[in-house]
């Protein structure tokens, strides 16, 4: 897998000038303050230190961009990276749960959400899940149309499951089997050539007409 190596005895995954890492009690403020600019119901600093400190069944990570300038002090501080963006995902008694997953408005449309989404589920793969569950919002249809091309389906509606009384769609990823897994590992190597690349962006249309979609 090719997110194996995300995990505490090597807890950093290299994408070109971005890591994608384990969160910390030191991201905590860049990441509640991303959450509250992302999502109309944020979660409070002290819910993502519950999580990180006390929940064994979860993993949480952050992508962060590391400038030109950051790495020519050999990353002797993280004050000049930038929190770009987290997921978080939940495992127990076989059934995961993709608690969240944000990316900063300005990195948004590069592919950044879609390999956030592909370590969540590599994890949940690790930690023993047959089974993938998340909510969405009805109205949000980039991350529906996501969801959909990874294979989560409409389990049920949740009727105004969100404090402003929009309902939440259950969605249910229904097997991480080997075939499934060959289709993140693919998708994943297209997915980092192009946000490595000098032209990512400017390649990314050709990118997406190679990319597997599950079905």
């Amino acid at each position: 897998m090719v997110t194996a190596n995300v995990n505490p005895a090597s807890p950093e995954l290299h994408l070109g000038d971005y890591n994608i890492r384990r969160m910390t009690p030191a991201d905590l403020p860049a990441v509640t303050a991303l959450d509250q600019q992302v999502f109309k119901e944020p979660w409070p600093e002290s819910a993502y230190s519950q999580e990180i400190y006390y929940n064994s069944h979860a993993r949480y990570f952050v992508l962060e961009f590391n400038p030109p300038s950051a790495l020519t002090r050999r990353r002797k501080s993280r004050s000049a990276r930038t929190i770009c963006g987290f997921m978080g995902v939940r495992v127990k008694r076989g059934r995961g749960h993709i608690s969240t997953l944000a990316v900063h408005p300005e990195w948004q449309g590069q592919g950044w959400g879609e390999i956030l989404l592909i370590v969540a589920l590599e994890q949940a793969v690790l930690l023993k899940a047959n089974e993938v569950r998340l909510e969405v919002r009805g109205s949000n249809e980039a991350a529906r149309r996501l969801y959909a091309k990874y294979g989560f389906t409409l389990l049920r509606k949740l009727r105004r499951y969100y404090r402003d009384g929009e309902d939440a769609l259950l969605l249910e990823l229904k097997s991480l089997d080997a075939d499934y897994q060959r289709v993140l590992s693919e998708n994943f190597r297209r997915l980092r050539a192009q946000v490595t690349h000098p032209h990512g962006i400017a390649e990314r249309s050709n990118i997406l007409r190679k990319e597997k979609t599950w079905s």
